[in-house]
């Protein structure tokens, strides 16, 4: 066997000693900070029930029974615009209604029950306008 072949293999499994030794130490750093399986049952139980998350916002069972895309758009028919950005939930004096918000800033608040409560328009926070620089 030539010499550069065998100090090759040398070098090769002083590495992969070297990598082992760090893994093994690492795991057993790891192992020695975790914290044991009765403190983790212990919080579990401290911890109280939640609800599942519902799997869309549109079924979701409100005291009305106006869905939220419905909502969308009675408020886009009252304005007589289709660009709705978002409709989410939200309370108005203290009633549950939805929000529904258009590009333009509109909002339009409508009820549980599909009427629409109020109207609204957003005002801009700031507007942009160009500079022109001439010579």
């Amino acid at each position: 066997m030539r010499k550069s072949t065998l100090i090759l293999s040398i070098l090769l499994t002083g590495v992969v000693l070297a990598l082992l030794f760090v893994l093994v130490s690492a795991y057993r750093r790891v192992v020695a900070t975790a914290v044991p399986g009765e403190a983790t049952q212990v919080a579990e139980q401290a911890q109280p029930a939640q609800q599942l998350p519902v799997q869309n916002l549109a079924d979701a069972p409100a005291t009305g029974n106006v869905r939220i895309y419905e909502a969308a758009a009675a408020a886009a028919k009252v304005l007589g615009r289709r660009d709705v950005y978002i409709t989410e939930y939200a309370q108005l004096n203290g009633a549950d209604v939805y929000l529904v918000s258009f590009l333009s800033g509109d909002l339009v608040y409508v009820g549980l029950d599909g009427q629409v409560i109020s109207t609204s328009k957003q005002d801009p926070i700031g507007t942009y306008q160009p500079t022109s620089h001439r010579n």
